[in-house]
């Protein structure tokens, strides 16, 4: 079967990841998180309709990348807006895309088959987080401008409407909540989805 999606995860490195969670963990048990937590996303999205890499330039990323059998793509492009544009440029001949960050706590095989669903139907699928950020975004529609930074999200829907491209947005929690800082920790604490009950126990 041809593949009809791919996917790129954003992983910038594992020098000094989650830099907001650093007063609450250790550097090793925010790269232990950040690995488990992108590793779920990974299993959560894999079918055989779809093409998942990473997009990295981080030497340690790419080597993780290789444990867990993911291709990374390593930009030539400095900073997250222009790698994903070089990376979605390059992988244009996919019947829909996605950007999805690596700090989804939540995702489920169940909304990672949804949101597929939905980019196979509509131009543009966005989420929100809390700050306004864009933790995932795709489509049929292959767009070559990224507005990621403060407020991508607005950044984002305004360039939508000036390029009159229909977006639609989605709301589930699964999708929108990002593990960004200390509040964010202390709720998943309190959830504790089954990837981080595994990390706990490891």
């Amino acid at each position: 079967m041809d593949k009809e999606i791919i996917i790129g995860i954003p992983l910038r490195d594992f020098d000094d990841p989650m830099t907001r969670l650093s007063n609450k963990l250790s550097l090793n048990e925010r790269i232990q998180l950040l690995k488990q937590m992108f590793l779920n996303i990974v299993e959560s999205f894999e079918n055989e309709s779809v093409d998942i890499l990473c997009i990295t330039r981080d030497s340690l990323v790419i080597e993780y990348c290789k444990e867990i059998g993911i291709q990374p793509f390593v930009s030539k492009s400095k900073g997250l807006s222009h790698e994903t544009s070089e990376f979605i440029n390059s992988n244009n001949n996919y019947l829909c895309w996605t950007i999805c960050h690596g700090d989804l706590p939540y995702l489920t095989k169940y909304y990672a088959n949804n949101w597929i669903n939905e980019c196979l139907k509509n131009e543009i699928l966005i989420s929100e987080s809390k700050d306004s950020g864009t933790p995932i975004i795709g489509g049929k529609e292959f767009i070559n401008s990224f507005q990621y930074g403060e407020n991508s999200y607005i950044k984002h829907t305004d360039f939508f409407k000036k390029e009159k491209i229909q977006y639609k947005k989605v709301f589930h929690k699964e999708l929108t909540f990002e593990l960004d800082d200390p509040e964010d920790y202390k709720e998943l604490l309190k959830n504790k989805p089954r990837w981080f009950k595994k990390l706990s126990q490891s």
